[in-house]
């Protein structure tokens, strides 16, 4: 599985990165994996709700706004989103 992060302000990408990982079947692994992705972009890990894995399940992306995260993010928005094949 190939996952795509953004971070966006004002609609515009201020980072980028795609990286290769092992199929995400619970929110803690989401959570795991975007601990290891946010630490090499230098950024705050989001808390991830069920709100924020269901969506990833069904619509293939998860979206964190500012409010999601316990430290100031640079940004105004982190979008995770599944690449499909």
């Amino acid at each position: 599985m190939k996952l795509w992060i953004r971070l966006l302000e004002d609609n515009k990408m201020i980072k980028d990165k795609i990286v290769q990982c092992n199929n995400i079947g619970c929110a803690l692994d989401l959570e795991e994996v975007l601990r290891d992705i946010c630490h090499s972009l230098d950024l705050p890990t989001p808390i991830v709700l069920p709100t924020h894995y269901r969506n990833f399940v069904n619509f293939h992306n998860a979206k964190f706004k500012k409010d999601d995260f316990v430290e100031s993010l640079d940004g105004d928005i982190l979008i995770v989103e599944d690449c499909k094949e």
